[in-house]
């Protein structure tokens, strides 16, 4: 099983500033030009798009070919960006790329990190939350032009390695601002 999750790891991509009205399908038939695509999902939040999804390659190489065939590309009606998914977990089998991305859930514990300095990338918040334990994914939310919005979220292997960077980090400075952390309420 491990073999197979290595084999799967690189083989995912990150799709934003989807339009609103982009489906899994066309996500789908979009991406077919770069290789096989496993799995297509758009990412929603009660029933409405949240303007990105993930599309699964068989291979890797189809992957890496994506991001620098794809990205910049229009997709009804809007320029993508296309990049490395750095979420763990593969998607779901036999889900036929109907279910919803917040569905597909890896292992662990979840904190939301708030207030964090617009400029934060996901590796400075990654790199920074190591202290605590493994972190598995680290992620800033952006709005729909890439912009971010001043939180995210880290993804820990264990509870207990999230319940000490909330002990750890909760009102700590980080990058001059006060950061909050507490248990991710979506996850």
């Amino acid at each position: 099983a491990s073999r197979r999750g290595q084999s799967i790891m690189g083989s995912r991509v990150y799709v934003g500033n989807l339009s609103w009205h982009t489906s899994w399908q066309s996500l789908k038939d979009h991406f077919r030009q770069a290789g096989e695509v496993v799995h297509a999902d758009v990412m929603q939040h009660d029933g409405r798009s949240k303007g990105c999804g993930i599309v699964a390659f068989a291979t890797a190489q189809e992957a890496a070919n994506a991001i620098a065939t794809l990205g910049e590309t229009e997709l009804d009606g809007r320029t993508i960006f296309v990049r490395e998914d750095r979420e763990a977990a593969p998607p779901t089998a036999g889900s036929g790329g109907r279910a919803r991305a917040g569905t597909v859930q890896t292992s662990g514990c979840q904190v939301y990190v708030g207030n964090l300095p617009y400029t934060t990338s996901w590796k400075e918040l990654k790199d920074h939350f190591k202290v605590a334990g493994n972190v598995t994914h680290a992620d800033v939310a952006q709005d729909g032009g890439g912009k971010s919005r001043g939180f995210g979220t880290v993804l820990f292997g264990s509870t207990r390695e999230a319940a000490k960077a909330i002990q750890i980090f909760n009102e700590s400075e980080f990058h001059g601002r006060t950061i909050e952390v507490r248990p991710d309420q979506y996850s």
